[in-house]
């Protein structure tokens, strides 16, 4: 029987029918496929999603324009290994409001050279409401096209950008019983929504958790993004030649299963507050999971890419702003604004270690690394 209106969300009665329909459980996958992307109450979908001061979380897009400036010189220096073809795509995906790629061409407008008349910029949006505010933001820029998915791209030479757009792929969550890894489900106690556990029979899961660690605590939680592979090999197929390269927060190799871990990496945020509990007030809050870097890179080199850098966001933006830093010289003052911008971005006790940025390449020369992973820490070797 249908759950009657109440004071519940109408996400939340929507799930709680859904959970009827579905006989008691659904995937903590489709909880938060549903809890952000749906098309009516979804955090995403719904425009709901603010970033910055006023919003509900930070990231370093909204820390400063020196961010995006500092990604331009990285799509720069790509363009120039892969010989400065005459056409030059920047694919960015997860673009928000825009605020990334205004920053990123902003760096460009004012050059007249063969780099900045190379550059076309599309944006991968299937958001409607995204794709109005990043129209409106980017009205000044000539060089912008946007699709609803990587299937809709035309073959492509250049780079695929994303930042924080991996940690919103809906993740189912998974438990170690002390004997077996069971699936996590999302269930119902009344009107509350509750998790519960049962046998993993979907085949991609199954196939994913035989690779996982055994010799941990009964209850360790974890969780497995098995939307991975098939985004890799979208963008594969979609690009001639160049890099991925994506911004995000997580872990690699055992650390991702440290003790203090127990407890899995989904997390929900509501005005710059921190919950553990993502089922509360579903389509309120953004939900995020931490990436498995090893497991991404795994990923991409099944799917055909080489891996071209791995490193703290610390390391990471320390090499792509050497040369920036070495030209102020003695107008230094003058970018003050910018220094403090780039010190909080750097700082190891919050963006500088908490973020990674890790980059694939497809018939791209890996003999040099580029600037941004000359001082890469952890670095691939972790993977």
């Amino acid at each position: 029987m249908k759950v009657e209106q109440s004071e519940s969300s109408a996400l939340q009665l929507l799930l709680l029918n859904e959970l009827e329909t579905a006989g008691g459980a659904i995937s903590f996958r489709r909880f938060m496929e549903l809890a952000l992307y749906h098309p009516e109450h979804g955090y995403y979908a719904s425009g709901r999603a603010r970033i910055g001061k006023e919003g509900d979380f930070f990231t370093s897009v909204s820390v400063g324009s020196i961010y995006g400036r500092l990604l331009a010189s990285i799509c720069r220096e790509v363009w120039e290994v892969l010989g400065s073809p005459t056409e030059f795509t920047i694919v960015e995906q997860g673009a928000n409001d825009g605020t990334l790629a205004a920053d990123i061409l902003g760096a460009l407008i004012h050059t007249e050279d063969a780099f900045s008349k190379a550059v076309r910029y599309r944006i991968v949006e299937p958001l409607t409401i995204n794709r109005e505010r990043q129209q409106q933001k980017l009205s000044a820029f000539p060089q912008f096209s946007w699709f609803g998915s990587l299937e809709e791209l035309p073959l492509f030479t250049g780079i695929h950008l994303s930042n924080e757009l991996l940690d919103a792929f809906p993740v189912h969550s998974i438990r170690w019983s002390g004997s077996a890894w069971e699936e996590e489900c999302v269930g119902r106690n009344a009107e509350e929504l509750v998790r519960t556990t049962r046998p993993i029979t979907e085949s991609d899961l199954m196939k994913s958790v035989e690779l996982l660690p055994t010799n941990l605590p009964p209850g360790f939680r974890a969780e497995v993004n098995t939307g991975l592979a098939p985004w890799l090999v979208s963008i594969y197929e979609k690009m001639d030649r160049g890099i991925i390269l994506t911004i995000d927060y997580g872990q690699a190799g055992e650390d991702r299963y440290a003790p203090h871990r127990a407890d899995g990496t989904v997390l929900a945020y509501q005005n710059h507050r921190r919950f553990t509990d993502p089922l509360q007030e579903p389509g309120q809050r953004d939900i995020t999971a931490q990436v498995d870097f090893t497991v991404l890179a795994s990923e991409a080199r099944a799917a055909g890419f080489e891996i071209l850098g791995y490193s703290d966001q610390h390391h990471f933006l320390v090499g792509a702003s050497e040369a920036w830093l070495r030209s102020l010289g003695y107008s230094a003052i003058k970018h003050q604004k910018d220094l403090r911008a780039l010190q909080s971005l750097l700082h190891p006790g919050t963006m500088g270690r908490q973020f990674k940025a890790i980059a694939f390449g497809k018939g791209f020369s890996s003999q040099t690394p580029l600037a941004c992973f000359n001082y890469q820490r952890p670095g691939v070797e972790v993977l």
